[in-house]
C-alpha cells in the first residue's frame, strides 16, 4: 500500500509542480511577447498559439505520468516503507483537483453544447443549402431567435444554425460569406480544438491572454479562407460582420464556432477591407520546435532515469 501511495504521490505532485510552473511561464511570456506573433499570417499564428496553449498541460502529463511514475516504479523497491511527505501529498491532491476540474469542464461543455444543439434542431426548420444559394455539406437549420446567431455547433457531426433574423435582414452575398467562414472553422476542426482547450488540465482559463489570442487568430484565419472562395467576398464578409455585431449577438455554446463571438470587430474588419500580406510563422517556431522539445524531454528522461530517481528520493526525505 505504501508503494502505491508513494507512486501516486510522486506522479501527481510532479504533474502539479510542472503544470503550475509551465502555466505561469507561458502566461508571463505571452503577456510581454505574445504581440510579436501579430506580424504573421492568421492560419500559422493560430496553429502556433494553439500548440503553446496546450503545452503546459502536455508537459505536465508527460513529466508526471510518462516520466516520474515509470521512473519510480522501475527503481523503487516494492516493499518500501518510506514515510509519505505530507507536503507532497497536499501538492498531489492539488494536481488531482486540477485533473478532476479539467474533466468536469470538458464534460460540462460537451453536455451543454449537445443540449443546445438538440434544442435548436428541435425548434428550427431544416434548410436546403440550395434554397439560400450556398454549397455546403453541413446540415443547415434556421432558428427563430431574437439574436442573430450564425454558428457551427458540434464536433463529430457539426450543424450550422442561422437565425431567421439574419436570413431576413442580410443580403444573400453576406449570408454566403458567413457560411463560407463557418465552413472554414469546420475544415480547421476549431470546435475540436475548443474542446481540447476546455479540458486542458492547467491553470490557464478561457479568459487568459493566450486563449483569447487563439480565438481571435482562429476567427481571422476563417475570414482569410472565406475571402479566398470568390471575388468580392472580403467586402461582403466585412459588411456582414458589422451588421451582425450591430444586432446584439447572443451567447453560443462553448463548443461552437460563431461568426461573431463578441468583442471588438475593428481588427477583423480592417484586415478584410485592407488586407496585408503576412508571412507564415517560421518553421523553427512551429511544429519543429514543438516536437523537438518533446523528443528531447523524453530522451533526456530515459538517459537520466537513475539520477531522476535519486532526486525524487532526496525530495521525499527533505520535504516535510
Amino acid at each position: 500500500m505504501t508503494f502505491v501511495l508513494l507512486a501516486a504521490t510522486a506522479a501527481l505532485a510532479s504533474f502539479a509542480i510542472v503544470d503550475t510552473a509551465a502555466s505561469a511561464a507561458l502566461a508571463l511570456t505571452f503577456r510581454f511577447a505574445g504581440g510579436r506573433l501579430d506580424r504573421y499570417s492568421p492560419s500559422s499564428r493560430s496553429a502556433v498559439i494553439f500548440r503553446l496553449r496546450v503545452l503546459p498541460a502536455l508537459m505536465a502529463v508527460i513529466c508526471g505520468f510518462g516520466i516520474s511514475l515509470p521512473v519510480f516504479v522501475a527503481f523503487e523497491p516494492f516493499d518500501t516503507d518510506e514515510p509519505v511527505s505530507r507536503t507532497l501529498v497536499v501538492i498531489a491532491f492539488a494536481g488531482l483537483a486540477v485533473l478532476c476540474r479539467a474533466g468536469w469542464h470538458a464534460w460540462a461543455a460537451w453536455r451543454d453544447t449537445l443540449r443546445v444543439s438538440r434544442h435548436w434542431q428541435g425548434r428550427g426548420r431544416r434548410l436546403d443549402a440550395r434554397d439560400i444559394g450556398v454549397t455546403t455539406t453541413l446540415p443547415v437549420f434556421a432558428i427563430d431567435a431574437a439574436f442573430p446567431t450564425v454558428a457551427v455547433v458540434g464536433m463529430v457531426r457539426p450543424v450550422l444554425f442561422v437565425a431567421e433574423r439574419v436570413l431576413a435582414e442580410c443580403p444573400m452575398d453576406e449570408i454566403r460569406a458567413m457560411i463560407a467562414h463557418e465552413s472554414a472553422h469546420v475544415s480547421s476542426c476549431d470546435n475540436v480544438k475548443r474542446f481540447l482547450l476546455r479540458g486542458c488540465p492547467d491553470l490557464l482559463g478561457r479568459r487568459s491572454a493566450v486563449t483569447r489570442a487563439w480565438s481571435a487568430a482562429a476567427e481571422e484565419a476563417a475570414d482569410a479562407v472565406a475571402v479566398g472562395t470568390r471575388p468580392g467576398c472580403a467586402l461582403d464578409l466585412a459588411q456582414a460582420l458589422i451588421r451582425v455585431a450591430r444586432l446584439a449577438p447572443a451567447s453560443v455554446p462553448e463548443l461552437a464556432s460563431s461568426f461573431y463571438p463578441g468583442g471588438d470587430i475593428e481588427r477583423r474588419v480592417r484586415r478584410l477591407i485592407d488586407p496585408v500580406q503576412a508571412p507564415d510563422v517560421p518553421v523553427v517556431l512551429g511544429r519543429w520546435l514543438f516536437w523537438s522539445a518533446g523528443f528531447a524531454l523524453v530522451t533526456a528522461s530515459v538517459l537520466l532515469a537513475p539520477t531522476l530517481h535519486q532526486v525524487m528520493e532526496a525530495l521525499v526525505r527533505i520535504v516535510p
